[in-house]
């Protein structure tokens, strides 16, 4: 897990709600109150743990703690900004340390290297001679050790400050500072005029000489590293600080605060290996990019009587199922036994609360003398949703994969599971749907039809119809145009799956959803975001833009995101998304050729692997899986061994011995299965 993640999980554990944190060009950390957005800088990759936990932990403060309008209150009031960044820090770090104390350790180191390093500008400095806010702000960080010294004065305005609660106890505060310090400032001017050096100046009650040392609590004071929340105008505190009222100008009172903000750069890396860009998951109403089974046969229908073609092949339909009944009926079986074999192994014993009568006698020395019974959890509900490429690379292997889909259909229909199947298509011509989708920092997306080819809602009827109909339709001569095969909208499909997914979870009220996709390669990707353009006539346009680095895909409804650091990454990414917001197992089957294994294992395989024994297990059981690439499992298909009609015939010799039976009958039975991998592996994965 990259540092981004990992502190952005950080971020909203400690946040307690899934605030967006986001990691950009700024050279700030802020915090956007209003839209709950936590922005981070690039930091570099070298500084320390306790530095980015000390940031993060600081910003979550803000915002959990400082309210929306914070800062309009301290702008109407005219209050300098570097007074209340050291106040309302204070309070809000007191508040997160309290909340969570393991992050104590991250202030207390994190601050120690930032002094160590000269961030607020005090090198070879007497501490003692700084004006109070800098003194203040450098004893919150640094603590006692710092070794810094107030009068009794100040020492009350320090109490003071470790005392706040409110945002307005604060701003009080801020007031009653800024009138001390106006005041220090008066007295400073006097004693420079007084030409004879004399002691005369009223001192208002202060004892300079007489220091107060506090040794309480350790107190790390945030600078104004994050000032956070935004303004009306969208402006971030750092922004405003230069620009907004009651910074007018003149400079901030503290000059450790504006130290910092000049070093804090020191902290980033801004080169574009460390570039993050942010693409939204589009919300739109995934019905629209749905044709339903009965919309899709019917139209093909009326097809075919227009132009006057057969579109079934009802003896094709015959001879697959023909062929697989017993294929189907073994696996059945086979399903059944694993599925009761694991709720056995599952099973508890529980005590019913009726006594044993044939025990009692033991009640001095066995205390278990209840009869027991044996529980049998229920076996877990699954459920199918598949999603078919249809594409035009497809063509050679279609009728073989087509066979293999109708088999497990059958299979789904024979032990009762619910399932969908969806051919993704570029080519049915309704993308109603497309235009909701184009919105400033969404990613772009193709156009992408989910044609509802088998379900298990099906009728027999209608099932034996779309089954034909596939058939045929293998058969490039009677297909027709809106079935056309076309482009690969992979990244779409997975983006309709996080909204299909759910709700056919839901529907069924299932347990266990395996969502697998069955491709012959890579989608069309959709590396890229929609972001705002001005024409020459200056009217502004949408487009899509290359990211120049990381890309984070993010789901604003759920808040999860993953990171896409390469184009070919971002289907995976968009798989590990569909797993966390579906909650269903994903398998992948990629179909292709004997000759482009190995340039498959070295995109997708590990790099520690014997080659040569990893292709001789390809030929021999026509796949290879991986537990890579986004899917829990993920097959690498021979696409030699798709067509279920290569299946070898089951003879014996004459006068055969019964061990040469079982031999001929074994090797009849693997031969079948090996042949129907898809229906077998999705066996295996569901048992």
């Amino acid at each position: 897990m990259e540092l981004l993640q990992t502190k952005s999980l950080l971020a909203k554990l400690m946040a307690t709600e899934n605030i967006i944190v986001e990691q950009r060009n700024v050279e700030t950390a802020a915090f956007d109150v209003k839209n709950r957005i936590l922005i981070l800088p690039n930091l570099d990759k070298n500084i320390s743990g306790y530095l980015y936990d000390l940031l993060v932990s600081h910003e979550v403060g803000h915002a959990l703690y400082t309210p929306q309008d914070g800062l309009t209150k301290a702008f109407d009031l005219k209050l300098d900004m570097g007074i209340m960044n050291v106040l309302e820090d204070s309070r809000i770090e007191r508040k997160i340390k309290n909340k969570y104390p393991g992050v104590r350790a991250s202030f207390v180191r994190g601050y120690k290297e930032l002094i160590e390093k000269d961030f607020f500008g005090t090198a070879g400095a007497d501490l003692n001679e700084l004006n109070f806010i800098d003194r203040v702000n450098l004893f919150c960080k640094g603590g006692p050790a710092q070794g810094i010294k107030f009068n009794e004065v100040e020492t009350a305005l320090v109490n003071a400050i470790e005392s706040t609660v409110t945002y307005d106890d604060v701003i009080n505060l801020a007031v009653s500072i800024g009138k001390y310090m106006e005041e220090e400032q008066e007295r400073k001017k006097v004693l420079v005029q007084d030409d004879e050096g004399t002691e005369e100046f009223d001192n208002h009650g202060y004892d300079d000489s007489k220091e107060n040392e506090d040794s309480g609590e350790d107190h790390y004071e945030n600078d104004s590293v994050e000032d956070n929340t935004e303004t009306k105008d969208g402006e971030t505190l750092s922004e405003t600080l230069k620009s907004g009222p009651g910074a007018g100008d003149e400079k901030s009172l503290s000059k450790t605060d504006e130290a910092f903000r000049e070093n804090q750069k020191r902290l980033y890396d801004n080169s574009s290996s460390n570039q993050y860009y942010y693409g939204n998951i589009p919300d739109f109403d995934v019905n629209k990019m749905i044709v339903p089974y009965k919309t899709l046969w019917n139209r093909y229908k009326e097809t075919c009587i227009q132009y006057d073609y057969m579109g079934v092949d009802n003896d094709s339909f015959k001879k697959v199922k023909q062929d697989s009944t017993k294929v189907v009926s073994y696996l059945a079986k086979e399903f059944e036994l694993r599925k009761n074999a694991d709720q056995m192994k599952r099973a508890t014993i529980a005590k019913t609360g009726d006594l044993n009568l044939s025990k009692i006698y033991s009640y001095k020395f066995n205390e278990d003398l209840f009869k027991k019974a044996t529980v049998v959890p229920n076996g877990k509900s699954h459920g199918l949703v598949m999603f078919l490429d249809w594409s035009g690379s497809m063509s050679e292997n279609l009728e073989g994969t087509v066979k293999q889909l109708i088999n497990l259909a059958l299979f789904c229909r024979k032990v009762i599971i619910p399932f969908e199947v969806y051919a993704f298509s570029s080519e049915y011509g309704e993308n109603d749907w497309l235009k909701d989708t184009e919105v400033e920092g969404n990613i772009y997306m193709h156009k992408c039809n989910l044609l509802n080819i088998l379900s298990s809602k099906m009728s027999a009827a209608e099932f034996s119809y779309a089954c034909s109909a596939m058939l045929a339709i293998c058969n490039r001569y009677t297909r027709p145009e809106f079935m056309a095969l076309g482009g690969t909208p992979l990244d779409e499909t997975i983006i309709a799956a996080l909204k299909i997914v759910p709700a056919f979870k839901k529907q069924y009220k299932l347990q266990i959803v395996n969502t697998v996709f069955l491709t012959d390669g890579e989608g069309q990707s959709t590396y890229g975001v929609y972001e705002t353009h001005t024409n020459s006539a200056g009217k502004p346009f949408l487009a899509r833009e290359y990211p120049n680095g990381k890309m984070i895909i993010r789901d604003k409804k759920t808040m999860i995101q993953e990171i896409s650091d390469e184009r070919h990454k971002q289907t995976p990414a968009l798989l590990r998304m569909l797993k966390q917001i579906a909650g269903c197992n994903v398998v992948g089957f990629f179909i292709l050729n004997g000759r482009d294994f190995k340039s498959a294992m070295y995109r997708y395989g590990p790099r520690s692997i014997d080659m040569d024994l990893a292709r001789a297990q390809f030929r021999k059981n026509n796949y290879h899986v991986l537990t890579n690439a986004g899917y829990d499992e993920y097959y690498l298909i021979r696409a030699e061994g798709m067509d279920t009609d290569e299946d070898e015939g089951f003879t014996v010799k004459e006068n055969a011995t019964t061990r040469s039976l079982v031999s001929a009958f074994n090797k009849y039975t693997n031969g079948r299965l090996n042949s129907r991998v898809v229906l077998n592996r999705f066996i295996g994965v569901i048992a």
